[in-house]
């Protein structure tokens, strides 16, 4: 049986993609806010899923959860869902090409192989997509120049290295899923089970000759 280097580098990418969507999930750095008060001019923004954090110039940081009383975002607070789920949705695809891993395949129909595998790639497609919507929702936010109303006017809004890390995670579960689901004619061949010949009978390499 053999597994096609397509497989391979699919796996390999989307596994980065996965673990760029959980680190982008962690890290409080989706949106930097430039706040405009007098009083306090030097203090940095960060917006994460998760945690708000004041970066003052001294690189003194103080994170805080959002709960009751700091009110979250609406796009912050969709896109919390929505990355929640696609982590999820991409482990799931994972498992799926697992199962279809060379250790186990050795022993199972190829055409169930090749199921499990078109399922994970509709699952990497699907997720991919589905993160696009609120990295769109709340990169559109930043460019037009809104700002949370909750932190009071602001100079600057923009990108944070999470919400840049989460867009690179979408981009590589597209290529993984793509990459499932439509076979590249070079990308063939490698080798996942080695096929042991039979022993042959210990007699029948022994002429014997007729006297």
């Amino acid at each position: 049986m053999v597994i096609s280097k397509q497989e391979a580098i699919s796996f390999s990418v989307t596994s980065l993609g996965w673990v760029g969507a959980i680190v982008s999930c962690v890290l409080p750095v989706w949106r930097v806010t430039f706040p405009d008060d007098e009083t306090d001019p030097d203090t940095i923004i960060w917006e994460g899923l998760w945690h708000i954090c004041q970066v003052r110039e001294n690189r003194w940081i103080q994170c805080t959860l959002y709960d009751t009383r700091l009110l979250v975002a609406q796009d912050i607070k969709v896109s919390r869902v929505f990355m929640v789920i696609c982590t999820i949705g991409t482990w799931l695809g994972l498992l799926l090409c697992v199962l279809g891993d060379w250790r186990i395949n050795c022993f199972m129909n190829f055409t169930i192989e090749e199921n499990l595998l078109k399922v994970a790639g509709g699952m990497f497609l699907s997720v991919g997509l589905l993160m696009l919507v609120p990295l769109s929702w709340v990169t559109h936010n930043i460019i037009h120049g809104f700002f949370n109303p909750l932190l009071g006017f602001s100079k600057k809004v923009q990108m944070g290295p999470s919400l840049s890390l989460a867009w690179t995670s979408s981009l590589l579960l597209l290529l993984g899923g793509i990459l499932l689901c439509v076979n590249i004619p070079v990308c063939r061949d490698f080798p996942r089970c080695i096929e042991i010949p039979s022993a042959r009978p210990s007699g029948a390499n022994n002429d014997t000759l007729d006297v």
